[in-house]
């Protein structure tokens, strides 16, 4: 009954996710009604909406009589209180996740006004994104100068992930929307070196006053740090502001990239020319992948799981993105690494040594 399944709910919402999965119109419509009961666990509907997408389906396709729409439409008013805690908020956003784009579309929009929480506007733009609409696009760049960074982050994630969202993304930098210099020299060099060359080809052009110079010129600019004393505490800054987002130092950090205490014993100029040219020599298990699925979406990162049930990407900024086997259209990969070019930009020599110092005497 449904009070000995609340006993076990992370149990039970692995089971329905399983179900849902392999689940038939009949099974769907079973699971549903026990899933919509009063009392019924958050954790189960969102299971049920995971599953069902990994069968191909959504909650809005199987919910035909709506059953399930009372549970999304306060999930929706939880959501855009500015008043309700964030802890509420963010688990009423995981529900709208699986909720129909037309119960959670007002909710979501309010959660990206200016002076909302970090965390409230990036979990909304992250569902807003598995929308292939082209509202949610314009929502996406009419929203952009009212987001924190991290909103900023999950915003471009978003529109770099769908070819028709990249080019509405450069048509808005072409119009000084958003500013060539606003974006990170990860997503420069991913719109810059796009596989469809019309989408790169506009970057070159809308992104080109943030373009990093030739490789032979950066390397020859920063030749000086070699031996420029430098000073620790400085290095930690510009760590923080530029690596920290995918190489761990000591207790800081994300472990996307090398651990920096693993390679700070490979001398000054190899760690020049991995920050400065870190295509030259990739570890084959720091390899980037693209990835395409058959709703649209492409994503970028590093393989760390794939089996005949689906793939395992870790991204840029920690994050892991599931993709179930059955959704994944095709994967390639260059051969290059997932940290960008250009990491130098902004930097005199003075500050690359001080990197260069901060790695050298990690502990």
């Amino acid at each position: 009954d449904l009070a000995t399944a609340n006993a076990a709910a992370p149990f039970v919402a692995k089971l329905i996710e399983i179900r849902a999965a392999l689940s038939s119109p009949a099974d769907r419509a079973e699971l549903i009604a026990f899933i919509a009961q009063p009392g019924t666990n958050p954790l189960w509907i969102r299971a049920l909406g995971d599953g069902l997408r990994r069968s191909g389906t959504t909650i809005t396709a199987a919910d035909s009589s709506g059953k399930l729409s009372t549970v999304f439409t306060r999930a929706a008013t939880t959501a855009a209180d500015a008043k309700a805690p964030v802890a509420a908020r963010l688990a009423a956003l995981a529900l709208l996740d699986v909720a129909p784009y037309d119960t959670a579309r007002r909710a979501l929009v309010a959660c990206l006004a200016a002076g909302q929480p970090p965390e409230i506007q990036s979990a909304a733009i992250k569902v807003l994104a598995q929308h292939p609409l082209p509202a949610v696009t314009t929502t996406l760049i009419e929203s952009w100068r009212s987001g924190s960074p991290a909103a900023r982050e999950a915003a471009l994630a978003a529109l770099i992930a769908r070819e028709d969202r990249a080019v509405a993304l450069l048509t808005a930098i072409t119009a000084g929307t958003i500013k060539p210099a606003e974006i990170p020299a990860a997503q420069v060099q991913a719109l810059t070196q796009h596989k469809t060359q019309k989408i790169a080809a506009l970057a070159r052009t809308a992104l080109a006053s943030v373009i990093p110079p030739s490789r032979a010129e950066v390397t020859a600019t920063f030749q000086p740090a070699l031996t420029l004393t430098g000073e620790a505490a400085r290095g930690r800054a510009i760590y923080q502001g530029r690596c920290l987002v995918c190489h761990r130092a000591g207790d800081e950090g994300l472990a996307l990239g090398p651990d920096l205490i693993t390679v700070k014993s490979k001398g000054r100029e190899a760690l020049l020319t991995a920050i400065l040219q870190p295509h030259q020599e990739v570890a084959p298990q720091y390899i980037a992948y693209d990835v395409t699925t058959k709703d649209g979406n492409a994503y970028t990162g590093i393989v760390v799981r794939d089996d005949a049930t689906g793939l395992t990407l870790k991204i840029m900024g920690g994050g892991e993105i599931v993709l179930p086997r059955a959704q994944v259209r095709g994967s390639r990969s260059d051969g290059l690494s997932l940290m960008p070019e250009g990491l130098g930009a902004g930097l005199k020599p003075g500050d690359m040594a001080d990197l260069l110092t901060f790695i050298e005497m990690l502990k």
